[in-house]
């Protein structure tokens, strides 16, 4: 039983792929529909530097999942890009000492901007760039700030803060069920030992996934670790046909049209003599 829950911390662990924090995205409304942008348009401009020292920053407006310290709300007005209202998160006491989070308007931000200001908001002229967004159920997700992707998605190709061309996409999950179920498969599976200095407890190994044109598994690279050379001519080929038997458990999704396959590490574990 320890063994097992070793094996399980330790694959929760190289699953991990990044040590940053998921960020909350801006929001936007676009083609009658509420979508999640995953830019930032106020960070690209001189004024930023200004509004992030004025007043409408507090210490309690800041948490992990929001570095920058606020939420924009963003509208697609004529094909501009219309800054309509920005908020942040702030906690407060209630009448029962519970302490809650609420939302507060910052209204500094539209002084500070003042030059690019309309009579439905702030224009985001400054924005030359192609910016996704993306709404519907959470296909991928990296712990990493806007690393992740949605089941509707739509590049917004923007000059001078005017939307010229939209693509959309739907993304979609092509076969496998999650790596970390592929990766508990692998680790309950049998592989020889033999060959192996009774020294060697556990590696690491790193596979990327090769993918035909129709998304299914093709081939993999890996890459070991804490294997000597030697170790690892005797090591692949069994981890290679490791690997193959649970190819139809892989993830693999179509993202913006394309076939994409994350890279993990998992560990292998020697298991103890009776």
């Amino acid at each position: 039983m320890k063994k097992m829950l070793f094996i399980f911390i330790l694959l929760s662990f190289v699953l991990m792929k990044g040590h940053a924090t998921g960020q909350v995205s801006e929001l936007l409304s676009f083609d009658d529909k509420s979508w999640s942008m995953f830019y930032c348009p106020l960070d690209m401009v001189e004024q930023s530097e200004e509004w992030h020292r004025s007043n409408d920053f507090e210490k309690d407006s800041w948490n992990t999942g929001c570095w920058r310290g606020y939420i924009g709300h963003w509208s697609i007005i004529n094909n501009k890009l219309i800054l309509t209202k920005v908020v942040r998160e702030k906690s407060t006491i209630d009448s029962l000492n519970r302490s809650r989070s609420v939302y507060v308007e910052m209204s500094h931000v539209f002084k500070c901007y003042s030059k690019y200001a309309t009579p439905k908001g702030i224009f985001a002229s400054w924005v030359n760039d192609t910016i996704r967004i993306g709404r519907g159920r959470l296909i991928r997700y990296n712990h990493m700030a806007f690393d992740r992707n949605q089941e509707e998605e739509a590049l917004l190709i923007i000059k001078k803060g005017i939307v010229t061309k939209v693509k959309y996409f739907h993304n979609r999950i092509v076969q496998g069920h999650s790596m970390r179920d592929f990766g508990k498969a692998i680790v309950h599976d049998s592989i020889s030992w033999d060959g192996i200095s009774d020294n060697v407890k556990r590696f690491l190994f790193r596979m990327k996934v090769n993918h035909d044109e129709n998304g299914h598994v093709d081939s993999f690279d890996l890459k070991f670790y804490k294997l000597t050379p030697e170790q690892e001519i005797i090591m692949k080929p069994r981890i290679l046909e490791l690997v193959s038997r649970h190819r139809n458990d892989i993830l693999v999704m179509q993202i913006l049209d394309k076939y994409v396959t994350e890279t993990y590490t998992f560990p292998i574990v020697r298991p103890k003599k009776d």
